[in-house]
């Protein structure tokens, strides 16, 4: 019993690595309470991927279950006598050492190296799962479904800000834990922890995760992107498109260049999200269907698999329209939807000259000089129909700078990134310390070199759409402040 609410204790404070552990010596008590059986595998500190197992054997040991019935009459005095002798010996062993009943599991040389993680290949039926700072409960959700089905499920989580304001999506959103269920009535599963941070022991490989995040966190970005350009379409006009194209319509109507296949494939499921939500008034959370254990809609394609086997996503972390933020002081315009920043680009200001307050996008224009290389560059977005604008420059050199008169400069790769991400009323706020401080990667990383984070940073994998409508207008002559 000590050993259960010891565990439970650490599942409090977050350290489910350590309260596996303990649930997994508290063995018939656990599956009593909990009415589902785990054991751990191997010594928590030396085994390549720490398995959890629902049914099996921890080194030679086994745990058969016998029923909850003849524990409940000795739960208070289990609960009085053993929880000291419980937290002694968890002080001792700090419940991340090497357990004592199992080291006869670790190997005679206990310095040698760890053997090689063998490559892992991804499974069918993956299903992720983005953690929004509470890991510990999405596990907990996890593993009492995972008797549901065989397949495996990973939970995830993005980088947070240096002020803990902001999930830092534009940074890194790495793979925490997995739970693969073999389904069937034995309820068997096994957990792998892939960020030293989870617990105390040797991380998994997540090699063969990461593009499937990668390609996942690409189809949430078009998704917002679509979900945005559907409201700025309805904000503008009072009813909602009924078909793709409308979203692309040339200047001055052109809230998007174009749409990929994918946007287009999904462009009915978007509208119908945001007529919902418009009527709810609030945005729909597919977390909350999956809290429920609701089955998930939101097929995600993975490109180093076969499209017989696409990983799917049960919560959808982006659901506020996107915004735009400029920090003056840090000379940063970030790309926001809730408290997730998608993007953060370095920008040239004008000091005192750049107006704060907030604004919206109130045009978009290609080649705003009538060329590419002009002084305004190749994008341009005026901001609530005045002189000031976010535009690009001939003056790159301008960037981190207060050099302008006033208007947001941006690098060429930028501002053509984020003319493609944003759309007509899209709200701009300008400020001091209203983005959280940079980090050292900031200096070099600009565009979609800073941009999926979940490999690091990749070029290759900025957000681009293809042209399907004249969105130029060379019957004007700008006269942006610059």
């Amino acid at each position: 019993m000590a050993w259960y609410l010891l565990g439970r204790e650490y599942a409090a404070q977050g350290k489910e690595g350590k309260a596996a552990y303990c649930f997994a010596q508290s063995g018939e008590i656990y599956e009593a309470f909990e009415r589902q059986k785990i054991t751990i595998e191997g010594p928590l500190p030396t085994s390549p991927a720490s398995v959890l197992h629902k049914g099996t054997t921890v080194g030679s040991v086994k745990r058969k279950s016998s029923g909850k019935g003849k524990w409940m009459p000795l739960m208070v005095i289990l609960l009085l006598l053993a929880v000291p002798a419980a937290m002694d010996l968890a002080a001792k062993e700090d419940i991340g050492a090497i357990p004592h009943e199992t080291a006869a599991a670790v190997p005679a040389a206990a310095n040698a190296p760890a053997p090689a993680t063998p490559k892992q290949e991804v499974p069918s039926g993956l299903k992720l799962y983005f953690s929004n700072g509470d890991w510990g409960k999405k596990l907990q959700q996890v593993l009492s479904s995972s008797g549901s089905g065989a397949g495996e499920s990973v939970i995830m989580e993005a980088s947070r800000s240096a002020d803990d304001k902001w999930n830092e999506w534009n940074r890194s959103v790495k793979p925490l834990i997995s739970v693969e269920s073999k389904g069937g009535g034995g309820g068997l599963a096994a957990l792998k922890y892939y960020q030293s941070q989870t617990c105390s022991c040797q991380v998994a490989d997540s090699s063969a995760i990461v593009p499937v995040i990668d390609n996942w966190m690409h189809e949430r970005e078009q998704a917002i992107v679509l979900q945005s350009a559907i409201q700025a379409y309805q904000k503008k006009t009072g009813t909602l498109p009924e078909k793709p194209e409308q979203l692309a319509k040339p200047y001055p109507d052109n809230l998007l260049p174009g749409l990929s296949p994918e946007m287009q494939e999904a462009f009915p499921q978007a509208v119908s999200k945001v007529n919902e939500s418009a009527k709810t008034g609030k945005a729909q959370d597919p977390v909350q269907a999956a809290d429920k254990n609701e089955q998930p809609k939101q097929e995600i394609k993975d490109q180093a698999t076969p499209s017989s086997s696409q990983p799917k996503a049960s919560a959808d972390p982006l659901l506020e329209p996107l915004r735009i933020v400029i920090d003056t002081d840090k000379h940063r315009l970030a790309l926001v939807s809730g408290d997730f920043i998608i993007r953060s680009y370095p920008v040239g200001l004008g000091g005192e000259k750049t107006p704060q307050g907030e604004f919206v996008i109130s045009e978009k224009v290609r080649n705003p000089n009538g060329k590419s290389n002009g002084e305004f560059g190749s994008r341009g977005m005026t901001l609530s129909d005045t002189l000031y604008a976010i535009h690009g420059t001939n003056k790159p050199s301008s960037i981190g700078k207060d050099e302008s008169h006033g208007c947001v400069r941006m690098q060429q790769a930028d501002i053509e990134e984020l003319y493609n991400m944003v759309t007509h009323e899209t709200i701009v706020t300008i400020g001091k310390g209203v983005l959280p401080p940079s980090s050292n990667s900031d200096a070099s990383n600009s565009g979609g070199s800073s941009g999926l984070g979940a490999g690091g940073g990749k070029p290759d994998q900025s957000f681009g759409l293809p042209l399907q409508t004249n969105d130029s207008n060379p019957s004007k002559k700008y006269k942006w402040l610059d």
